[in-house]
């Protein structure tokens, strides 16, 4: 069965924790069920399987093997020889980018929260535009990205932001 020789290849090839945060996500997402329909190299380079899967388990990753969910899924990237800094990573920040409106940061109150929250959301920009990804296909995802900084632009001088 694919499953269990590519877990065994895994158990082998990476860490404790890598392997113990694979297990686990196949866990979580199949629950017993059949995963012969699925590639499992599709599904452990999806960053966002990490978000939803692991988000039980993170304190056994953080506390225990003093790791981080990026860093099992570095590791998980390169056991199937893909870069971790990819479409799936990219996809999974800009839909975390998308969902979050900088007009909102105008409303808070307190002048130091609202400035770290704007620089925050800044430097997230600033992290997916030095992605590797987004370099390589920045004429097609350039419009995704300035829609959210205009708004951070708009915000940044309504808090007199520089």
């Amino acid at each position: 069965m694919e499953l269990e020789s590519t877990l065994k290849d895994i158990e082998k090839k990476c860490s404790k924790v890598a392997y113990l945060c694979a297990v686990h996500m196949i866990d979580e997402k199949f629950k017993n069920k059949d995963i012969e329909d699925i590639s499992l190299k599709v599904f452990f380079i999806d960053y966002e399987n990490y978000e939803i899967f692991l988000n039980d388990y993170i304190n056994v990753i953080y506390n225990k093997f003093d790791s981080s969910k990026e860093e099992v899924y570095n590791e998980i990237c390169n056991f199937f020889e893909e870069t971790p800094d990819n479409k799936y990573l990219f996809l999974f920040r800009l839909k975390k980018l998308s969902n979050q409106n900088p007009l909102s940061y105008i409303n808070i109150e307190d002048e130091d929260i609202r400035a770290s929250s704007i620089l925050k959301l800044e430097n997230k920009i600033n992290i997916i535009e030095s992605s590797t990804y987004y370099k390589e296909n920045v004429k097609e995802l350039t419009e995704d990205i300035i829609k959210i900084k205009k708004s951070l632009e708009v915000v940044k001088t309504v808090a007199g932001i520089k």
